[in-house]
Protein backbone atom coordinates (compact mmCIF):
# COMPACT_ATOMS: atom_id res chain seq x y z
CA UNK A 1 0.00 0.00 0.00
CA UNK A 2 1.43 3.41 -0.75
CA UNK A 3 2.22 5.82 1.46
CA UNK A 4 1.20 9.56 2.04
CA UNK A 5 4.46 10.52 1.49
CA UNK A 6 4.71 8.28 -1.69
CA UNK A 7 1.01 9.33 -3.01
CA UNK A 8 2.37 13.48 -2.67
CA UNK A 9 5.40 12.96 -4.42
CA UNK A 10 3.08 11.35 -7.91
CA UNK A 11 0.26 14.08 -7.38
CA UNK A 12 3.60 16.13 -7.42
CA UNK A 13 4.71 14.63 -10.76
CA UNK A 14 1.79 14.30 -12.62
CA UNK A 15 0.74 18.22 -12.19
CA UNK A 16 4.02 18.92 -12.99
CA UNK A 17 4.30 17.23 -16.34
CA UNK A 18 0.64 17.79 -16.67
CA UNK A 19 1.02 21.50 -16.51
CA UNK A 20 3.95 21.05 -19.02
CA UNK A 21 1.53 18.91 -21.31
CA UNK A 22 -0.62 21.49 -21.07
CA UNK A 23 1.66 24.50 -21.93
CA UNK A 24 2.90 22.73 -24.86
CA UNK A 25 -0.27 22.27 -26.41
CA UNK A 26 -1.71 26.17 -25.58
CA UNK A 27 1.86 27.12 -27.05
CA UNK A 28 0.98 24.87 -30.07
CA UNK A 29 -2.48 25.81 -31.05
CA UNK A 30 -1.63 30.05 -30.22
CA UNK A 31 1.77 29.67 -32.04
CA UNK A 32 0.80 32.19 -34.55
CA UNK A 33 -0.86 34.37 -32.61
CA UNK A 34 2.36 34.85 -30.45
CA UNK A 35 4.97 35.19 -33.35
CA UNK A 36 2.47 37.75 -34.86
CA UNK A 37 2.49 39.72 -31.42
CA UNK A 38 6.25 39.38 -31.17
CA UNK A 39 6.73 40.20 -34.58
CA UNK A 40 4.57 43.72 -34.12
CA UNK A 41 6.23 44.29 -30.97
CA UNK A 42 9.55 44.00 -31.43
CA UNK A 43 10.02 43.58 -35.23
CA UNK A 44 10.29 46.22 -37.97
CA UNK A 45 6.32 47.51 -39.14
CA UNK A 46 5.05 46.48 -42.32
CA UNK A 47 5.38 48.76 -45.05
CA UNK A 48 2.44 51.37 -45.89
CA UNK A 49 -0.34 49.33 -47.89
CA UNK A 50 -0.49 51.77 -50.81
CA UNK A 51 -3.58 50.38 -51.91
CA UNK A 52 -4.54 53.06 -54.53
CA UNK A 53 -1.69 52.14 -56.69
CA UNK A 54 0.76 54.61 -58.24
CA UNK A 55 -0.85 57.88 -57.40
CA UNK A 56 -1.07 61.56 -59.90
CA UNK A 57 1.21 64.08 -59.32
CA UNK A 58 -0.35 66.67 -56.78
CA UNK A 59 -1.70 69.37 -59.71
CA UNK A 60 0.21 72.46 -58.49
CA UNK A 61 -0.45 75.77 -60.52
CA UNK A 62 2.38 76.04 -63.01
CA UNK A 63 4.88 79.25 -61.69
CA UNK A 64 8.03 80.85 -63.14
CA UNK A 65 11.41 79.06 -61.50
CA UNK A 66 12.33 81.41 -58.85
CA UNK A 67 16.19 81.93 -57.81
CA UNK A 68 16.17 82.43 -53.88
CA UNK A 69 18.18 81.07 -51.68
CA UNK A 70 17.33 79.18 -48.74
CA UNK A 71 18.65 78.82 -44.87
CA UNK A 72 17.02 76.85 -42.45
CA UNK A 73 16.16 78.74 -39.54
CA UNK A 74 13.67 76.61 -36.81
CA UNK A 75 13.77 77.11 -33.52
CA UNK A 76 15.47 73.77 -32.50
CA UNK A 77 18.39 74.49 -35.46
CA UNK A 78 17.42 71.22 -37.57
CA UNK A 79 14.60 69.46 -39.35
CA UNK A 80 11.90 67.51 -37.78
CA UNK A 81 11.54 63.91 -37.89
CA UNK A 82 8.68 63.05 -39.77
CA UNK A 83 6.85 59.59 -39.68
CA UNK A 84 7.91 56.92 -42.36
CA UNK A 85 4.30 57.21 -43.50
CA UNK A 86 0.93 58.83 -44.14
CA UNK A 87 -2.48 58.37 -44.98
CA UNK A 88 -3.89 59.50 -48.50
CA UNK A 89 -7.60 59.55 -49.21
CA UNK A 90 -9.93 59.24 -51.86
CA UNK A 91 -11.77 62.68 -52.85
CA UNK A 92 -15.98 61.52 -53.65
CA UNK A 93 -17.84 63.39 -56.35
CA UNK A 94 -21.00 63.93 -56.67
CA UNK A 95 -22.68 61.97 -59.67
CA UNK A 96 -23.47 64.37 -62.42
CA UNK A 97 -27.71 64.24 -63.50
CA UNK A 98 -29.74 66.07 -65.98
CA UNK A 99 -31.17 67.97 -63.32
CA UNK A 100 -27.81 69.71 -62.34
CA UNK A 101 -28.28 72.85 -63.55
CA UNK A 102 -32.28 73.29 -62.03
CA UNK A 103 -30.76 72.65 -58.64
CA UNK A 104 -28.07 74.80 -59.39
CA UNK A 105 -30.78 77.74 -60.63
CA UNK A 106 -32.53 76.98 -57.26
CA UNK A 107 -28.72 77.62 -55.09
CA UNK A 108 -28.52 80.92 -56.54
CA UNK A 109 -32.40 81.49 -56.01
CA UNK A 110 -31.75 81.66 -52.50
CA UNK A 111 -28.77 84.00 -52.23
CA UNK A 112 -30.60 86.62 -54.33
CA UNK A 113 -29.55 85.84 -58.15
CA UNK A 114 -33.32 85.52 -60.38
CA UNK A 115 -32.21 86.10 -63.37
CA UNK A 116 -31.78 82.87 -66.32
CA UNK A 117 -28.36 81.43 -65.85
CA UNK A 118 -25.89 81.82 -69.10
CA UNK A 119 -23.43 78.91 -69.85
CA UNK A 120 -19.84 79.75 -70.25
CA UNK A 121 -18.43 76.15 -70.55
CA UNK A 122 -19.94 72.68 -70.61
CA UNK A 123 -20.54 72.85 -66.83
CA UNK A 124 -19.91 76.64 -66.01
CA UNK A 125 -23.11 78.76 -65.82
CA UNK A 126 -22.88 83.05 -64.65
CA UNK A 127 -25.97 84.75 -63.09
CA UNK A 128 -26.57 88.39 -62.46
CA UNK A 129 -27.75 90.10 -59.50
CA UNK A 130 -29.62 92.80 -61.35
CA UNK A 131 -31.33 94.03 -58.07
CA UNK A 132 -28.27 95.81 -56.73
CA UNK A 133 -25.99 98.51 -57.56
CA UNK A 134 -22.97 96.58 -56.79
CA UNK A 135 -23.94 94.38 -59.92
CA UNK A 136 -23.31 90.99 -58.23
CA UNK A 137 -22.16 87.45 -60.44
CA UNK A 138 -21.92 84.52 -59.48
CA UNK A 139 -19.79 81.86 -61.21
CA UNK A 140 -20.62 78.40 -60.90
CA UNK A 141 -19.81 74.84 -62.21
CA UNK A 142 -23.56 73.14 -61.73
CA UNK A 143 -21.43 69.59 -60.99
CA UNK A 144 -19.42 70.43 -58.33
CA UNK A 145 -20.91 73.21 -57.00
CA UNK A 146 -17.61 75.32 -56.67
CA UNK A 147 -17.84 79.10 -57.73
CA UNK A 148 -16.98 82.75 -57.44
CA UNK A 149 -18.72 85.53 -56.88
CA UNK A 150 -17.74 89.31 -57.71
CA UNK A 151 -18.58 92.98 -58.28
CA UNK A 152 -17.44 96.24 -58.76
CA UNK A 153 -17.13 96.96 -55.08
CA UNK A 154 -14.01 98.86 -55.28
CA UNK A 155 -15.52 101.28 -57.45
CA UNK A 156 -18.91 101.22 -55.54
CA UNK A 157 -19.66 104.97 -53.70
CA UNK A 158 -22.47 103.75 -51.84
CA UNK A 159 -20.04 101.34 -49.78
CA UNK A 160 -20.17 102.63 -45.83
CA UNK A 161 -17.77 102.26 -43.31
CA UNK A 162 -17.93 99.20 -40.98
CA UNK A 163 -18.49 99.08 -37.58
CA UNK A 164 -17.49 96.92 -34.53
CA UNK A 165 -20.71 94.91 -34.09
CA UNK A 166 -20.50 93.87 -38.19
CA UNK A 167 -17.93 91.48 -36.75
CA UNK A 168 -19.53 88.53 -35.76
CA UNK A 169 -22.23 89.50 -38.20
CA UNK A 170 -20.12 89.40 -41.18
CA UNK A 171 -19.25 85.52 -40.26
CA UNK A 172 -22.78 84.53 -39.55
CA UNK A 173 -23.59 86.29 -43.34
CA UNK A 174 -21.26 84.32 -44.51
CA UNK A 175 -21.96 80.75 -43.28
CA UNK A 176 -25.64 82.05 -43.84
CA UNK A 177 -24.86 82.21 -47.58
CA UNK A 178 -23.67 78.83 -47.96
CA UNK A 179 -26.47 77.41 -45.62
CA UNK A 180 -29.73 78.72 -47.94
CA UNK A 181 -27.08 77.28 -50.99
CA UNK A 182 -27.05 74.18 -49.16
CA UNK A 183 -23.04 74.22 -49.86
CA UNK A 184 -22.07 74.79 -45.73
CA UNK A 185 -19.11 71.87 -45.37
CA UNK A 186 -19.70 69.91 -42.26
CA UNK A 187 -16.34 69.72 -41.89
CA UNK A 188 -15.48 73.50 -41.31
CA UNK A 189 -12.97 73.81 -37.69
CA UNK A 190 -14.92 77.54 -36.86
CA UNK A 191 -12.13 78.43 -34.07
CA UNK A 192 -9.92 78.58 -37.13
CA UNK A 193 -11.95 81.31 -38.61
CA UNK A 194 -9.74 84.42 -40.00
CA UNK A 195 -11.12 87.93 -40.44
CA UNK A 196 -8.83 90.69 -42.86
CA UNK A 197 -10.24 94.20 -42.22
CA UNK A 198 -9.32 96.64 -45.49
CA UNK A 199 -10.14 100.20 -46.66
CA UNK A 200 -10.18 101.05 -50.03
CA UNK A 201 -8.06 103.37 -51.60
CA UNK A 202 -7.63 104.69 -54.94
CA UNK A 203 -9.93 101.78 -56.05
CA UNK A 204 -7.48 99.06 -54.43
CA UNK A 205 -7.65 97.48 -51.06
CA UNK A 206 -5.58 98.08 -48.44
CA UNK A 207 -4.90 96.06 -44.86
CA UNK A 208 -5.98 97.64 -41.91
CA UNK A 209 -6.18 96.72 -38.19
CA UNK A 210 -9.15 98.44 -37.31
CA UNK A 211 -12.68 97.68 -38.38
CA UNK A 212 -13.42 101.19 -38.10
CA UNK A 213 -11.55 102.24 -41.12
CA UNK A 214 -12.80 99.34 -42.99
CA UNK A 215 -14.76 99.17 -45.56
CA UNK A 216 -14.32 95.07 -46.33
CA UNK A 217 -13.87 92.74 -44.18
CA UNK A 218 -12.44 89.05 -45.49
CA UNK A 219 -13.63 85.90 -43.69
CA UNK A 220 -11.99 82.99 -44.11
CA UNK A 221 -12.89 79.45 -43.25
CA UNK A 222 -11.00 76.48 -43.06
CA UNK A 223 -11.69 72.73 -43.02
CA UNK A 224 -10.40 69.99 -39.78
CA UNK A 225 -7.30 68.62 -39.32
CA UNK A 226 -7.16 65.18 -40.42
CA UNK A 227 -4.80 62.83 -38.54
CA UNK A 228 -3.73 65.78 -36.67
CA UNK A 229 -1.92 67.41 -39.98
CA UNK A 230 -3.60 70.64 -40.88
CA UNK A 231 -5.25 71.19 -44.40
CA UNK A 232 -3.68 73.75 -47.09
CA UNK A 233 -4.73 75.15 -49.72
CA UNK A 234 -3.49 76.38 -53.45
CA UNK A 235 -3.16 80.32 -52.03
CA UNK A 236 -1.78 80.15 -48.91
CA UNK A 237 -4.95 80.99 -46.92
CA UNK A 238 -8.15 79.26 -47.79
CA UNK A 239 -10.25 77.70 -50.51
CA UNK A 240 -13.14 79.68 -48.82
CA UNK A 241 -13.16 83.31 -48.73
CA UNK A 242 -15.82 86.06 -48.57
CA UNK A 243 -15.76 89.64 -49.12
CA UNK A 244 -18.16 91.51 -46.99
CA UNK A 245 -19.49 95.30 -47.50
CA UNK A 246 -21.80 97.26 -46.28
CA UNK A 247 -24.54 99.29 -47.98
CA UNK A 248 -27.73 100.62 -46.99
CA UNK A 249 -26.80 99.77 -43.69
CA UNK A 250 -26.51 96.13 -44.50
CA UNK A 251 -23.65 93.55 -44.67
CA UNK A 252 -23.86 92.32 -48.43
CA UNK A 253 -21.90 89.56 -49.68
CA UNK A 254 -19.36 91.27 -52.24
CA UNK A 255 -16.84 88.43 -53.25
CA UNK A 256 -16.75 84.92 -53.04
CA UNK A 257 -13.69 82.10 -53.48
CA UNK A 258 -15.44 78.32 -52.75
CA UNK A 259 -13.63 75.39 -53.69
CA UNK A 260 -14.89 72.80 -51.96
CA UNK A 261 -13.35 69.24 -51.89
CA UNK A 262 -15.45 66.00 -50.11
CA UNK A 263 -12.61 64.12 -48.55
CA UNK A 264 -14.12 60.23 -48.23
CA UNK A 265 -13.23 57.80 -45.24
CA UNK A 266 -11.42 55.49 -48.03
CA UNK A 267 -7.60 55.73 -46.93
CA UNK A 268 -4.53 54.21 -47.39
CA UNK A 269 -0.99 54.83 -46.44
CA UNK A 270 1.77 55.58 -48.68
CA UNK A 271 5.55 56.14 -47.87
CA UNK A 272 6.47 59.82 -47.49
CA UNK A 273 9.96 61.25 -47.60
CA UNK A 274 11.78 62.76 -45.27
CA UNK A 275 11.83 66.26 -43.77
CA UNK A 276 15.69 66.63 -45.12
CA UNK A 277 14.59 64.85 -48.71
CA UNK A 278 11.77 67.80 -49.18
CA UNK A 279 14.26 70.73 -48.14
CA UNK A 280 16.89 70.01 -50.95
CA UNK A 281 13.70 69.61 -53.21
CA UNK A 282 12.95 73.07 -52.21
CA UNK A 283 16.84 74.50 -52.80
CA UNK A 284 16.45 72.77 -56.34
CA UNK A 285 13.77 75.22 -57.27
CA UNK A 286 11.02 71.84 -57.05
CA UNK A 287 8.40 73.15 -54.49
CA UNK A 288 5.35 75.33 -55.42
CA UNK A 289 5.84 78.57 -53.55
CA UNK A 290 2.02 79.46 -52.67
CA UNK A 291 3.20 82.47 -51.14
CA UNK A 292 6.16 84.77 -50.96
CA UNK A 293 6.99 88.19 -50.58
CA UNK A 294 8.02 90.25 -53.85
CA UNK A 295 11.36 90.39 -55.05
CA UNK A 296 12.78 87.89 -52.28
CA UNK A 297 16.03 86.44 -53.23
CA UNK A 298 16.81 85.07 -49.45
CA UNK A 299 14.31 83.27 -47.35
CA UNK A 300 14.79 81.86 -43.77
CA UNK A 301 12.23 78.84 -43.20
CA UNK A 302 11.04 78.85 -39.47
CA UNK A 303 8.65 76.04 -39.64
CA UNK A 304 8.50 72.80 -41.42
CA UNK A 305 5.61 70.30 -41.13
CA UNK A 306 3.78 67.67 -42.55
CA UNK A 307 0.16 68.90 -43.97
CA UNK A 308 -2.63 67.82 -46.37
CA UNK A 309 -3.16 69.74 -49.77
CA UNK A 310 -6.23 71.06 -51.39
CA UNK A 311 -6.57 73.12 -54.92
CA UNK A 312 -8.87 74.80 -56.50
CA UNK A 313 -9.06 71.99 -59.91
CA UNK A 314 -10.63 68.89 -59.69
CA UNK A 315 -8.39 66.50 -57.61
CA UNK A 316 -8.61 62.60 -57.57
CA UNK A 317 -6.75 61.94 -53.76
CA UNK A 318 -6.04 63.87 -50.93
CA UNK A 319 -2.30 63.80 -50.76
CA UNK A 320 0.02 64.80 -47.74
CA UNK A 321 2.41 67.58 -48.11
CA UNK A 322 5.43 69.07 -46.57
CA UNK A 323 4.91 72.56 -45.88
CA UNK A 324 7.75 75.32 -45.08
CA UNK A 325 6.86 78.93 -43.71
CA UNK A 326 9.05 81.79 -43.25
CA UNK A 327 9.07 85.30 -42.81
CA UNK A 328 6.58 87.64 -44.32
CA UNK A 329 3.56 85.35 -45.23
CA UNK A 330 6.56 82.56 -47.58
CA UNK A 331 4.85 79.57 -47.50
CA UNK A 332 6.34 76.49 -49.85
CA UNK A 333 4.51 73.20 -50.47
CA UNK A 334 6.80 70.01 -51.66
CA UNK A 335 4.76 66.66 -52.63
CA UNK A 336 5.31 64.15 -49.23
CA UNK A 337 4.75 60.67 -51.28
CA UNK A 338 8.30 59.37 -52.24
CA UNK A 339 8.27 59.70 -55.93
CA UNK A 340 8.33 55.55 -56.67
CA UNK A 341 4.69 55.57 -55.88
CA UNK A 342 3.67 58.35 -58.06
CA UNK A 343 3.19 57.99 -61.79
CA UNK A 344 4.93 59.73 -64.32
Amino acid sequence: MPTLNKTKKETKIILKWGGIFLLIIFLFLNFGRITGFLKESFGPPPPPKASFGKLPNISFPSKSQENIIYTLDTVSGTLPNFSDRAKVYKISFLEPTLLALDKTQEKVYEIGFNSKGTQIAPDVYQWIDQTSDLQRRITINIFSSDFTLSSPYLITPSLQTLKPNDQDNAVELAKSFLSSMSLLPADLDLEKTKMTYYSIEKSALVKTSKISNAKIVRVDFFQKDLDSLPIYYEKGTSNFDFLIGKENNQLKVVGVRYFYKNISKNSSTYAIKSASEAFLELKQGKAYLASKPQGAVEIAIRKVLLGYYIGEKQQDFLMPIVVFIGDDNFIAYVSAVKDEWISN
